[in-house]
């Protein structure tokens, strides 16, 4: 009988694809200014959620062409007792809702701003917004996979054992919660939470050295969110 799979595999030291690297950062440079479009350049938010999703599914390819081994690779040890491993990052994903909630009011009330800009509900405002999210859906169904291959383990995993870690860490978490603008309408100190939940998923990385605990949490975490919008949005546009 083979042995069961290492939670916490020894996961080597490997050298620094630094052509892939720019590669990635060049791509999610196009991609973050096609998610801002919308803010800046007044695009109908058909074509802002087309470009969006048209973006997502190509680096969803590029990221299954380059780190399809990897994955499969870290696959087994995450499957190994997987009920218990998805009912973990469920849980990281409550608690994860509950300090985004937490260090949202905090910013809210310290900044007096909003992440979300209060709008009179217009039959036409929620019916553009029901498409939207219903378009959306999908890229932010599959944005852990790409996100979790670029912002934890491209920005910060990779360097491990070197003396710059630290510094990639906290850029790693720095860049996610500034890749989140488009979310918050512009309102900078309300990227703050969104940082302080790249820092908690680059602490589940490092203590787990296996990016499939990190996708599933982000996966359930941003499933939680498209069901609760698309519901929210379906009952208000049915008024």
């Amino acid at each position: 009988m083979s042995a069961p799979p290492s939670e916490h595999p020894a996961v080597p030291e490997t050298p620094i694809n630094y052509r892939q690297l720019g590669l990635f950062c060049l791509l999610y440079f196009i991609s973050f200014l096609a998610t801002v479009g919308y803010t800046w350049l007044s695009w109908p938010l058909y074509i802002d959620a087309g470009i969006t999703i048209i973006i997502n599914v190509g680096l969803l390819v590029l990221v299954l062409r380059t780190y399809g081994a990897f994955l499969k690779q870290a696959w087994p040890a995450f499957r190994y007792h997987i009920g218990r491993h998805l009912a973990l990052t469920f849980a990281w994903m409550i608690g994860l809702k509950i300090i985004n909630a937490i260090v949202t009011a905090i910013v809210t009330a310290v900044s007096n701003t909003t992440a979300i800009p209060v709008v009179p509900p217009t039959p036409e405002l929620l019916k553009s917004a029901f498409w939207l999210i219903l378009s959306s859906a999908p890229g932010l169904l599959i944005a852990p996979f790409i996100e979790e291959i670029f912002f934890r383990h491209l920005l910060y995993y990779q360097w491990r054992g070197r003396k710059i870690a630290p510094v990639m860490f906290w850029l790693s978490a720095t860049v996610f919660g500034l890749w989140h603008w488009s979310n918050v309408a512009g309102q900078w100190p309300q990227l703050i939470p969104y940082a302080v939940i790249g820092i908690f998923l680059a602490l589940i990385y490092r203590h787990k050295h296996n990016i499939w605990y990190n996708i599933m949490t982000h996966f359930f975490y941003n499933l939680v969110a498209v069901v609760l919008l698309l519901i929210l949005s379906l009952i208000l546009f049915l008024r």
